[in-house]
């Protein structure tokens, strides 16, 4: 008797199910079995399908997010240039009050953590007393303050997506684990029902593409949240 991996995908669990459900039905014997596995198939393809659908969404704010982080650095850059204007040229009152450590703590960081040292940022725009901050202030704090709100916006977006994903995706997995675990129960059964068919046993269990039963795909692993674009998922 054959079955799929323990960490076989949604998609091979579920076409194994239907199949070996098929099987099952053929015989009085084994109808309560057939009538077991298809009702953890058909909720396992229901989540499967969820999430699936739920990906899109996640993929639209991690998009949207990278973009949000590509333009709120060209903000950051500007303002670093505009602040060395200002200090005539060059890094001096201005650039160390507001960019102490120069740009890369602020750039540096990816996704949500770059939002604390771009408030650090404003903050310090907001508070600063030297010399000649004024003028600059009121340019550039404005343009700070709403590439920071548009990266903010952004990040809890792609947050929220992957909050429901990641919820709709639990789920999935304990039923994976509850299918896994009713096949196993299932071919005790087989056994008992036919103690010495080892054929019909065989031809009841489906049979397996080792090149299909891989482990847990691309979007199944923990989402970042990501700077740059990351390659097409599989599922």
């Amino acid at each position: 008797m054959r079955s799929y991996r323990s960490n076989a995908a949604s998609d091979v669990r579920i076409e194994y199910g239907i199949e070996l459900g098929e099987g099952l039905a053929l015989f009085p014997e084994t109808a309560s079995a057939a009538s077991e596995i298809g009702t953890l198939n058909g909720a396992l393809a229901i989540e499967h399908d969820k999430r699936r659908a739920l990906r899109i969404p996640v993929l639209r704010t991690r998009a949207a997010l990278r973009f949000a982080e590509f333009s709120v650095e060209r903000v950051v850059r500007s303002a670093l240039r505009a602040a060395e204007i200002e200090d005539g040229g060059r890094r001096a009152r201005i650039c160390a009050s507001l960019f102490p450590k120069g740009s890369n703590p602020i750039l540096k960081p990816v996704g949500k953590k770059q939002l604390k040292p771009l408030k650090d940022l404003v903050e310090r725009l907001e508070k600063s007393k030297v010399a000649g901050i004024d003028a600059y202030r009121a340019v550039w704090l404005p343009k700070l303050k709403d590439a920071l709100a548009s990266f903010e916006t952004a990040v809890a977006a792609h947050l929220a997506a992957l909050s429901v994903y990641d919820d709709v995706f639990k789920t999935e997995l304990a039923l994976r684990d509850a299918h896994h675990d009713a096949v196993d129960r299932i071919m005790g059964q087989v056994r008992t029902a036919f103690p010495r068919d080892r054929a019909l046993q065989d031809v009841l269990f489906p049979p397996v593409d080792e090149a299909d039963t891989s482990t847990t795909s691309e979007d199944d692993a923990e989402e970042p949240i990501p700077s740059h674009p990351l390659p097409p998922t599989d599922a």
